[in-house]
């Protein structure tokens, strides 16, 4: 473990602390207080625990008394001839603690006047599937805000970035989703998504612009607006979708197999799980899935729409402190893309075959297409994109050892001819091919009480490239360790949940290290708001996470969901 890495240890500390402490501190208080002054029963008495014909264990039914201020002064009921002494005896001072002023009594307090909010599903979606059967409305409208803790300092990173801002995003994020049941096997399904990031009006920063890269400060086009229209049908063992769409082939952070529909990495490092399904880009596609067995399916995709990925746009927040800022709308190295609805040739196919034993789950892909990402072709100073045959596993199985529970990952994904640049003046189009391979693996489970569990994930992501160059850039052997800790607090109604996820490498190059710690409370079923800060370690040529070292920022993230 490398110095660096070492700086996680107090993080990982502090979380299992809170793990311990908060439902700790919580116990102090009077969760009980209608019960904590009722009289003994009378001798031969026994009290059932929880109200007959009730089904909910023992710590649900007492869940409502927490939907007030813990600790609030809640007048108890005098038992009938219980004499003065007995009530002095039993009158309890609540004991001065910073914590729950200051954090925990104020969430609880909005959270009583949140109530069951829900304008929108209940004065829009309820009223419209009222009036058409049939149909399915929900959604969200989210707000990020992401404010930068270090200097606006000038110069910054081996591309002397011009870095001037504090607002890193200032995203409004809405997605509309409609279904429409049109009978036992037929369903239309319309998601539409829209997004303003207000990081670009909201301040003025020589370092930001708007280079007129489509979607980087709203989305605009089609494409990203309209993000899956499709047809989905269900006819026994044979189902099928038809249209845009995002096909999920993978589960694991650092999208191993999920390689079907290409991504929006605008944010660079702070792209991770938590936000692939937002920034999925959807394609116009046929996936035809067929199960012959009740325990084997066989999926058949054919995919006309190619799609690259996105990279950060010169002038944005995120763009690379490594790579010198282009000149605000500079002319842009032409993009050639294959054009699958002009040209078939050009289209891209894969088969995926699952199958289950148990309780272990097992999946076989290949795909024949595009790398999303396009290489510099030297001979007519063009971006291109290349063929490549793909091959991968997955692997999921659950069970449990000593009481607790135990899921294991594994994804693996073997690319042959991965074109990469060279510095190599003999190569043809100052190009070489590579095979790679990207194996992860990923361990889940639980430590602790049922009312004082922490959940641990462990995931390591290797990454080798075969035949070697050095003159490709690219990394002999790279090595992400992933480990996320979270715990909810049971004692809250698990509105309050507590989390650090860290991402440290290894492998033969050092690129510094990501952490970050969140704290997240629940106001109701629609309603949540998290509170992130992300730190990244290390020097400037620690690329990626040392290069944005002076992008550490506090995250302040609102979700309503219709």
């Amino acid at each position: 473990m490398t110095h660096h890495a070492k700086k996680m240890v107090p993080l990982v500390a502090l979380l299992l602390f809170a793990a311990a402490a908060v439902p700790a501190w919580s116990d102090d208080q009077p969760a009980e207080p209608a019960a904590a002054v009722s009289p003994a029963p009378e001798s031969g008495t026994v009290e059932p625990e929880q109200t007959a014909g009730s089904a909910e264990p023992e710590h649900a039914a007492v869940s409502v008394e927490h939907e007030s201020p813990t600790g609030a002064d809640v007048p108890a009921p005098e038992p009938a001839g219980a004499s003065n002494e007995s009530s002095e005896v039993e009158t309890l001072h609540e004991s001065f603690d910073p914590f729950n002023w200051l954090v925990y009594k104020p969430l609880w307090a909005v959270t009583g006047w949140v109530g069951d909010f829900n304008p929108i599903g209940k004065y829009v979606s309820a009223p419209l599937e009222e009036a058409v059967p049939g149909l399915r409305v929900k959604g969200f409208i989210n707000n990020i805000s992401q404010i930068n803790t270090t200097s606006t300092d000038h110069n910054v990173g081996l591309g002397h970035r011009d870095k001037d801002w504090r607002l890193q995003k200032q995203e409004v994020r809405t997605q509309l989703e409609l279904k429409y049941q049109a009978n036992d096997n037929l369903e239309f399904v319309n998601i539409n998504n829209f997004q303003w990031d207000g990081a670009y009006a909201l301040q003025h920063s020589a370092g930001l612009y708007t280079d007129g890269s489509r979607n980087q400060e709203y989305y605009q086009d089609f494409k990203r607006i309209v993000r899956e229209a499709y047809l989905r049908g269900n006819y026994g063992n044979v189902n099928f979708t038809l249209g845009k769409q995002i096909v999920n082939w993978g589960k694991m952070d650092g999208k191993v197999i999920d390689i079907v529909n290409a991504a929006d990495g605008r944010d660079v490092v702070d792209f991770h799980i938590g936000d692939y399904e937002w920034r999925a880009i959807g394609q116009w596609m046929a996936n035809v899935s067929v199960r012959p067995t009740e325990t084997f399916t066989v999926n058949l995709l054919w995919n006309p729409d190619f799609q690259s990925n996105v990279g950060p746009a010169a002038g944005s927040p995120y763009w690379y402190p490594f790579a010198p800022s282009p000149p605000a709308n500079a002319p842009q190295t032409p993009h050639d893309k294959p054009w699958g609805f002009d040209r078939l040739a050009d289209s891209e196919a894969g088969v995926r075959l699952d199958t289950t034993i148990g309780a272990l789950s097992l999946s076989g892909i290949y795909y024949y297409g595009f790398d999303r990402d396009p290489v510099y072709f030297s001979s007519d100073n063009q971006l291109r994109h290349t063929r490549l045959n793909r091959f991968g596993y997955a692997l999921d199985y659950g069970t449990n050892i000593l009481g607790q529970r135990l899921i294991i990952r594994s994804e693996a994904l073997y690319s042959s001819g991965k074109t990469f640049n060279t510095t190599d003046p003999a190569a043809f189009n100052g190009i070489v091919k590579k095979d790679q391979l990207k194996l992860a693996v990923a361990f889940e489970t639980s430590v602790g009480s049922a009312e004082n569990k922490v959940d641990i994930l462990y995931q390591p992501i290797w990454t080798r490239q075969l035949g070697y160059d050095k003159r490709t850039g690219a990394v002999r052997n790279d090595l992400l360790h992933v480990v996320n800790l979270s715990h909810s607090v049971r004692k809250t109604n698990d509105r309050l949940t507590l989390s650090t996820t860290g991402y440290i490498s290894g492998g033969s190059v050092y690129s510094g290290l990501s952490y970050n710690v969140s704290a997240g409370w629940k106001f109701n079923d629609f309603l949540k708001a998290t509170v992130a800060y992300n730190d990244y370690l290390g020097k400037d040529t620690d690329i990626p996470w040392g290069a944005y070292r002076k992008w550490k920022n506090v995250t302040v993230d609102i979700k309503y969901e219709f």
